[in-house]
């Protein structure tokens, strides 16, 4: 269940934590989920479905993020959603590990 009054900090790190353990990360080396489709993808989703886009927030893991890059990987990400199954399998697998913590 989705809730309305959420810590948007704490879901934004949560998504962090999650995709740095899939892919054997640790938070120094962050900047490596973007060099993966899957996770970049699965990354902007993410931040979209939980409204965790500040750029302020992002650009302290993400210098390269910006307004644009971020609408068109999040568009990207979208279409890639439909057609990907394990793009969806992945997204839905992490949506159900955020939910649970919230």
């Amino acid at each position: 269940m989705r809730r309305y009054f959420n810590d948007k900090e704490k879901v934004y790190s949560k998504i962090i934590e999650i995709l740095c353990k899939y892919k054997g990360l640790d938070r120094k080396k962050l900047l490596e989920i973007l060099k993966d489709e899957s996770c970049k993808y699965l990354f902007f989703l993410l931040v979209n479905k939980y409204e965790c886009y500040d750029l302020d927030v992002l650009k302290k893991d993400f210098p390269s993020v910006n307004r644009n890059n971020m609408k068109n990987n999040i568009r990207k990400a979208e279409k890639k959603l439909l057609l990907n199954k394990r793009i969806r399998d992945m997204y839905f697998e992490a949506e159900e590990l955020i939910d649970r913590v919230e």
